[in-house]
C-alpha cells in the first residue's frame, strides 16, 4: 500500500459538523497524517530520504475524507514505491536479488546509447555525500575531492570537465566491482551572481561519478542487486490513524 484513503461520513453526522469545520478537520487531519509519514520516512530512509519526500502529497480532500500518500502509479515516483514496497526478480513489490540493468538497458530508457556493435549501454550518475565520505573513508579523501578542479555547464550547456578523483584511493565494494566506488569522481559546480571583487562566485553543486551499464560485462555478479527491503511506512501511518483522528475530531 502506498496511500492511505480516509473516510469518515457516520463520524460527522454523529458530531452534527457544518460542511465547513468538516472540511477545515478533514484537511488539518490530511496535514497530520503527510506530517506523520514525513516523519516515518526520515527515520527509515538514507539516501531515497530526498526523492521519497518529494513523492508524498495530500492528493485530494473532501468535507467526507481524503487521500494521503504517493502518487497512484509506480512510474511517477519510481525510487520512492521502491523504497515503500520493495524491489526484486518481478519488478516493485517483489523481493530477491535481480540484473539491475533489465530495466536500465531499455530502449525507452534516456540517455541510453547503442555501441558499434549494436549493444546498448548506459553511464548511470552516483551522487556522493561528502559527510558520508569523510565518514567511511576519512578527511584525507574529503579533501582530495575539495581540492578537485570544478567540472561545470555554460551557457550552451556544454560541460566544462574539471579535475577527477584517480582510482585506487579507496577499496573496493566487492571484489568482482570493476573499481572502487570513488574513482573518477567530480566536483560539479555552479556561478552565480558577481562577487564584491567582480568575479562570478563558483559554488560546489555536488560529486558524482558515471559507471557504464552494459552486458559487455559477462561477470554473473555483475549489476546484480540484492533488492530493495520494502520499509512499509504507510503501515506505520495507519497504525497511528486513529490516534490522529482523535486529536481532530
Amino acid at each position: 500500500m502506498a496511500e492511505i484513503r480516509a473516510t469518515y461520513t457516520a463520524l460527522i453526522s454523529a458530531l452534527e459538523l457544518t460542511r465547513e469545520d468538516s472540511l477545515r478537520r478533514s484537511q488539518t487531519l490530511a496535514d497530520l497524517v503527510l506530517a506523520e509519514w514525513s516523519a516515518g520516512a526520515r527515520a527509515k530512509l538514507n539516501s531515497t530520504r530526498p526523492a521519497y519526500l518529494r513523492s508524498l502529497q495530500v492528493r485530494s480532500v473532501t468535507e467526507r475524507g481524503f487521500v494521503c500518500g504517493l502518487p497512484a502509479s509506480p512510474s511517477t515516483a519510481v525510487i520512492a514505491h521502491m523504497a515503500e514496497q520493495g524491489m526484486g526478480s518481478g519488478g516493485i513489490g517483489t523481493t530477491g536479488p535481480y540484473d539491475v540493468r533489465q530495466y536500465l538497458l531499455r530502449s525507452s530508457t534516456r540517455n541510453i546509447r547503442r555501441s558499434k556493435t549494436g549493444k546498448l549501454y548506459l553511464h548511470v550518475p552516483f551522487s556522493h555525500d561528502p559527510k558520508r565520505v569523510k565518514s567511511q573513508y576519512g578527511a584525507r579523501i574529503r579533501q582530495a575531492m575539495q581540492r578537485l578542479k570544478a567540472t561545470t555547464t555554460d551557457a550552451d550547456r556544454r560541460t566544462r570537465w574539471g579535475g577527477s578523483l584517480e582510482a585506487n584511493q579507496v577499496p573496493k565494494l566487492k571484489p568482482h566491482h570493476v573499481s572502487d566506488p570513488l574513482a573518477g569522481m567530480v566536483r560539479l559546480a555552479s556561478t552565480y551572481s558577481k562577487s564584491a571583487s567582480g568575479k562570478p562566485r563558483t559554488q560546489t553543486a555536488g560529486y558524482r561519478t558515471w559507471r557504464t551499464a552494459s552486458y559487455s560485462n559477462t561477470d554473473p555478479k555483475a549489476w546484480v542487486s540484492d533488492g530493495i527491503r520494502a520499509r512499509r511506512i504507510a503501515d506505520d501511518v495507519l497504525r497511528e490513524l486513529p490516534n490522529l483522528v482523535a486529536m481532530v475530531f
